[in-house]
């Protein structure tokens, strides 16, 4: 049976290495992912997750039985995103080319609305205004409502696992959710009204 997450960190607190690569190899599309809500552009996204293991090495042993590898990971990809965020700001930083030619563009779900058939032009161009919507939207979340819709409506994440890696009750996780999904609803509710005209 293959080693979770979890048995390997423990692991490479004993000193295996190839414990810590298995790690990176598993989780690096994830901490992608996580870090392209914040910053958008691949490249980018790529040092951030290049400074998270960095840190998942330099901080091996704080990590804690009880904590889940995935929680931890995410909450470190968190802050270094953001702070990352802050540093470009002060610079006025502008993203360099990344191997996406759509700067907007979000590894893993990208939705360009109707089927992968469609050929109308302006069905597609509201298809990606729609996402680009829902992502700002998404975006504008304060924490720890943002990190609990990705992680639930990205990562497939269930709400005790999202819980566990926010530190939070179930309880007070499904309270984070429901006010951020109804911060979302009401922001949305042109292109949602928009669908149901679309539809009937």
């Amino acid at each position: 049976m293959e080693a979770d997450d979890e048995e390997l960190m423990r692991r490479f607190q004993r000193g295996d290495q190839d414990a810590f690569e298995t790690l990176v190899r598993r989780n690096l599309d994830f901490v992608i992912r996580q870090a392209r809500r914040y910053l958008r552009d691949l490249a980018g996204a790529e040092d951030v997750a290049q400074a998270v293991f960095l840190r998942v090495w330099k901080s091996r042993d704080r990590f804690r039985e009880a904590i889940s590898f995935r929680g931890w990971i995410a909450k470190i990809t968190t802050r270094i995103a953001l702070n990352e965020i802050r540093t470009r700001k002060r610079k006025r930083w502008t993203p360099r080319s990344s191997l996406s030619s759509d700067p907007d563009a979000v590894v893993g779900s990208e939705w360009v609305g109707g089927s992968i058939r469609s050929k109308d032009p302006a069905q597609e161009l509201l298809g990606k205004e729609k996402a680009k919507a829902v992502r700002d939207a998404i975006d504008r979340l304060e924490e720890p409502g943002r990190q609990a819709i990705w992680l639930q409506n990205f990562e497939d994440w269930s709400v005790v696992r999202i819980a566990e890696s926010l530190g939070m009750t179930v309880s007070a996780t499904k309270s984070v959710l429901f006010r951020a999904r109804k911060s979302l609803l009401i922001e949305l509710t042109d292109y949602i009204d928009d669908t149901r005209e679309d539809r009937s």
